[in-house]
C-alpha cells in the first residue's frame, strides 16, 4: 500500500496490520522500512553449531600437545565462529564466550585416554573436512586454453 508524505509528493510504503484483538476493527499502518530495519532476533544454537563449538574448544586444548594443528585450528575457529554468528544471529561476544566455556568444561573432564583420543580424532576429521571444502570452493579456476 502506498501513501503520500504529509508535505511532499513522495510515496511512503505502508503495511496494513490488523490487530489480533477482535474488538478493534481498525488497521494499523506501519512503514515497511521500519520493519526492514528491525533486527532479526537471535535463535538458539542447533546441534551442529553446538558440536562445532565443542570441537573448536577440543582443538584449542590439544594444540599444546600437537603444534601442527595450531594453524588449522585457529583458522577453523574463525570459520566456525563466523558461521555460527551468521546462522544464529548471536553476537560475536556470545559465540566466543560459548567457545571459552566449552573449553573450560572440557578441561575439567575426567575421561579416559581412549575417549579423549576419539573425541580429538572426530573433531580433527570435522575440522579438516570443512577446511578442505572451503579451500576447494575458493580455489582459482584454471586458465582457459586457447584453441586453434
Amino acid at each position: 500500500m502506498a501513501g503520500k508524505c504529509c508535505n511532499c509528493n513522495r510515496a511512503n510504503l505502508l503495511l496494513a496490520v490488523q490487530p489480533t484483538d477482535a474488538s478493534k476493527r481498525g488497521m494499523t499502518m506501519i512503514p515497511i522500512f521500519a520493519l526492514m530495519l528491525a533486527p532479526n532476533p537471535p535463535v538458539p544454537l542447533n546441534e551442529t553449531q553446538t558440536r562445532d563449538i565443542a570441537c573448536v574448544a577440543t582443538m584449542a586444548l590439544v594444540v599444546d600437545e600437537r603444534p601442527e594443528l595450531a594453524k588449522p585450528a585457529k583458522r577453523w575457529s574463525g570459520v566456525v565462529g563466523q558461521r555460527v554468528m551468521d546462522e544464529s544471529g548471536q553476537p560475536r561476544e556470545l559465540v566466543a564466550t560459548a567457545m571459552i566455556e566449552s573449553a573450560n568444561a572440557q578441561a575439567r573432564l575426567t575421561e579416559g585416554v581412549e575417549a579423549r583420543n576419539q573425541r580429538i580424532a572426530l573433531c580433527q576429521a570435522i575440522m579438516h573436512a570443512e577446511l578442505a571444502a572451503i579451500d576447494a570452493a575458493s580455489a582459482p579456476l584454471p586458465k582457459p586454453v586457447n584453441s586453434k
